[in-house]
């Protein structure tokens, strides 16, 4: 019994480890020059629109050279429709077994097209390309491993949260999210791979941070006051209004989309992506505080300088660049991004609570917890978005006033049951990959071989295929019991397996399945 305990321990534990060793080590380096090349981008682009401002003859060349920009852009997702679009939801389509992806190519792609997109200037972060090319990183790692289709999505979601980590330099809130957002659940062999992750990705970041004398943090702003039991009651206002906030979000994203659908066919690629870059170019001029990133944004906006109609102005201009952003399907990010225009709703709500009594010292405070909760109502990832706030504060004293905020705006968009952001956008790259193609659902009897990768696993444990779910399970022996002390059902040799799904390629389901109950017996499909 010890040694299968050990054998055990060996074959479900210590991959997950080394393997997460090695894919948080390479991300961790990789991530860390693209930040450097992301910022360098942004830095030029500033610099080229100051120089072309009030120069017509440099402002009709820049105007050139955005268009000439869009149609690279679109030469690239013509050639690489993976890296087309936000990088979380496609790694969070990838990771789920939803969407397919070539990782060599989806790497390459994604920091080309990214670091276009910073250098003419679109509102658009490098978190989302980090995530998706940590995903990239976890597909190549995943290829060393012996059973290659069953352990990658594991290793390619350590990867996934490893490039959060790095990009956001909040390591505790990207192991929540690979788990919270990305594959909404927690199992013990998820937990352990994303940590061992991201442990190693922090590491090495902090190392080249040190050798660079770069920052590793996301955000320079001072020690923020703390709040006390008797601000409860604007707490639980400032929760309702960045619910309002959210309301507005997701309904806008739902409202445009059907605009855009019925007018879908009168707007090719090259146009959306044309039209885009030419209003970043008007912006650049006109007002800039709605390009970039957002970082400027987040940190100027936290200062109670600024007038409610300019906060409301950008609110409503990154809106809806946001909007136009995300339907063309330009490379980038859109998680930061979104916090800025989290940050100016906040900074609105702040405005307000100042108004009925709130300390004026307060204000940023109320801004950041504010901008925090604002991005876990539009993923739906509350214990996320509480833990990003303390650690980018690194003021954990306010876990009772932030847990109180952010799951007030949880509370009040569930019961709107809007759906996220990112499910919308995954939603749209899964319609656009199966367009054509019919689903089936059918069952799958199967029978668990010598040393596959499900023996000695409980099935929660189990990256099964996307839409599938273990109907009944048979033992081989009668003398093991159905439920193990913990509760969960564990795989056996022998074992014999219903599993349902919903699919449309059959042979790509029954790869799956092989690499994971082995070949030894047969895999017999049976109609619903």
């Amino acid at each position: 019994m010890k040694h299968y305990k050990y054998k055990e321990y060996i074959q479900n534990v210590f991959p997950c480890m080394y393997y997460g060793v090695l894919c948080g080590a390479v991300t961790g380096a990789l991530i860390f020059f693209f930040k450097i090349a992301a910022k360098k981008a942004e830095e030029i682009s500033k610099f080229l629109y100051a120089q072309a401002t009030g120069k017509p003859l440099y402002i009709a060349l820049t105007f050139a050279v955005l268009c000439a920009a869009a149609m690279v852009m679109y030469l690239l997702h013509k050639k690489t429709p993976e890296c087309k679009g936000g990088g979380i939801p496609r790694s969070e389509g990838v990771l789920r077994g939803v969407l397919n992806f070539r990782w060599l190519r989806t790497l390459i792609s994604t920091f080309v097209g990214s670091t276009l997109s910073f250098l003419c200037g679109l509102p658009l972060g490098s978190e989302g390309p980090a995530v998706l090319m940590g995903t990239s990183v976890g597909a190549m790692c995943g290829t060393v491993c012996k059973n290659k289709s069953t352990w990658s999505r594991y290793v390619m979601t350590g990867g996934a949260g490893a490039g959060f980590a790095v990009a956001t330099g909040a390591p505790l809130s990207a192991i929540l999210f690979a788990l919270e957002e990305i594959h909404k659940r927690f199992t013990p062999m998820l937990v352990l791979t994303v940590s061992t992750s991201v442990v190693s990705a922090t590491y090495i970041n902090q190392l080249l941070c040190q050798a660079f004398g770069i920052s590793a943090s996301l955000f320079h702003i001072e020690a923020l006051k703390g709040f006390e039991l008797s601000h409860i009651g604007y707490l639980l206002l400032l929760g309702v209004l960045i619910a309002i906030g959210v309301g507005i979000f997701d309904s806008s994203i739902t409202y445009f989309a059907k605009l855009t659908k019925k007018i879908q066919k009168y707007l090719t690629a090259p146009i959306k992506l044309i039209a885009i870059f030419a209003i970043t170019g008007i912006l650049a001029f006109c007002f800039g505080d709605a390009l970039y990133s957002g970082h400027h944004t987040i940190e100027e906006v936290m200062v109670n300088n600024k007038t409610a109609l300019f906060l409301l102005l950008l609110f409503a201009v990154r809106l809806i660049m946001m909007l136009f952003v995300t339907d063309s399907g330009v490379t980038g990010g859109i998680f930061i991004p979104t916090l800025a225009i989290g940050a100016a709703f906040a900074a609105l709500a702040a405005k307000l609570l100042l108004a009925i009594g709130l300390e004026e010292t307060l204000f940023p405070t109320a801004v950041f917890l504010g901008m925090c909760a604002f991005i876990g109502g539009t993923l739906r990832a509350p214990l996320t978005s509480a833990v990003l706030f303390l650690e980018l504060t690194g003021q954990y004293s306010n876990l009772l006033f932030v847990a109180m905020v952010v799951f007030t705006v949880t509370f009040i968009t569930e019961i709107f049951n809007f759906t996220p952001f990112y499910d919308q956008a995954l939603e749209n790259m899964e319609h656009a990959q199966n367009a054509g193609k019919t689903p089936v659902i059918a069952c799958f009897e199967m029978k668990v071989s010598h040393n596959s990768f499900v023996v000695g696993k409980a099935v929660r444990d189990v990256m099964w295929p996307s839409a599938s779910v273990v109907i009944s399970i048979t033992r081989a022996d009668e003398t093991n019991k159905d439920m193990d002390n913990d509760g969960e059902k564990k795989l056996y040799v022998g074992d014999t397996l219903v599993l349902r799904a919903r699919f449309f390629e059959e042979a790509e389901i029954r790869s799956l399945l092989v690499g994971l109950v082995g070949n030894e017996h047969e895999i017999k499909r049976t109609e619903i």
